[in-house]
């Protein structure tokens, strides 16, 4: 079977494309995807040896009206040139993440007669899910709630790297250090990590805390060198590339709370403080941590510069709690299904 991938822009819409890619490449598929040139998603499809082909987009919400114009007519220029694509692949169905480069083929794939599958990743859809979910054979979300109830809605969670996947231990053990896991991303990273920066100055961090602090592309010097001005031992690392990891030597996580960071946090049976990105499209991201917190998974503070004491008063007070740590792992790791990936597959599978 040929199998299309639509999926670009951030991680967040790429590495679920990806996993669900790679379980279908394992049964013998072949993968075909869509995507930007350039991009996170054709390197990827690159290492894995997918056939990749690129169109060049423009994104529609929060330009102005002249970059709407622009977006719209690259639609109907990318529109025309999916149909000569698809037609060429003649896959057998279209399975699609999101992100505005997906728009223009999965309304082509839906011209063609092709069956549309898409994923929405977060709590509230995006756009170009919005406007699929009317086309699509069938649509997966990963939060419940996230369309209108329909027979042709599944609730799967996200799919996530296997690596990723641990389930909580029996019991809370004291180990002999506190090992904090700071994922400051990419988007939005510069405030997330002035919070912390501004959480620990002027503090007094025990010596036995280890902190790994993902910083983004941000400038380095700056930060370690407010590390160093204190007795904890410190990593600061621009990308973690074995994030599976990262996740599993942490015992406490904090972060902003995009859709998959959300997910690898409940896979990998982590306690968290989330910090929701406060300018997300449609505060999506207050809305998935706030469906963390109201698990007892996680604890929500509001990402200002006002929320540093707060951020420390908790982490001190976790340190020491290590029942409501425990707790708040085993909540974290029975909040969504681990197993999404190969659901997503299986009820594909059942709709041929």
């Amino acid at each position: 079977m040929k199998v299309l991938i639509l999926a670009g822009g951030t991680g967040g819409h790429v590495y679920p494309a990806l996993s669900v890619a790679k379980e279908f490449s394992r049964s013998k598929h072949s993968i075909f995807w869509i995507g930007k040139k350039l991009s996170l998603e054709s390197e990827l499809s690159k290492k894995e040896s997918f056939n990749f082909t690129s169109l060049e987009t423009k994104g529609f919400k929060g330009k102005n009206i002249i970059g709407k114009i622009v977006s719209l007519i690259y639609l109907e220029i990318n529109f025309l040139k999916s149909i000569f694509i698809i037609k060429k692949i003649k896959p057998d169905m279209v399975f699609s993440t999101g992100g505005h480069v997906t728009l223009a083929p999965a309304l082509a794939s839906y011209l063609l007669s092709i069956p549309l599958f898409i994923h929405e990743q977060n709590s509230v859809p995006g756009l170009v899910n919005k406007i699929l979910n009317r086309l699509s054979k069938l649509t997966f979300e990963a939060f419940p709630g996230s369309f209108n109830k329909s027979p042709k809605i599944h609730t799967v969670g996200n799919p996530v790297r296997l690596e990723i996947i641990k389930s909580p231990p029996p019991k809370s053990t004291i180990k002999e250090h506190f090992n904090i896991l700071i994922l400051g991303g990419s988007q939005g990273s510069r405030q997330l990590n002035e919070i912390v920066l501004k959480a620990f100055k002027n503090k007094m961090i025990p010596s036995h805390w280890h902190i790994v602090h993902q910083i983004g592309d941000l400038d380095r010097s700056s930060i370690v060198e407010a590390y160093s001005k204190h007795d904890c031992s410190y990593e600061v690392i621009p990308y973690i590339t074995n994030i599976g990891e990262a996740y599993h030597q942490s015992d406490l996580v904090i972060g902003r709370s995009g859709a998959m960071t959300i997910s690898e946090i409940c896979c990998s049976s982590k306690p968290s403080i989330l910090l929701p990105l406060p300018w997300a499209t449609d505060n999506h991201q207050y809305l998935n941590a706030k469906f963390l917190e109201d698990k007892n998974a996680s604890i929500v503070l509001e990402s200002t510069l006002d929320s540093a004491d707060s951020l420390f008063t908790l982490l001190n007070d976790l340190e020491k709690d290590h029942n409501a740590r425990h707790s708040m792992s085993v909540n974290a790791f029975n909040t969504f299904p681990t197993s999404s990936c190969n659901k997503i597959i299986e009820i594909i599978n059942e709709s041929f």
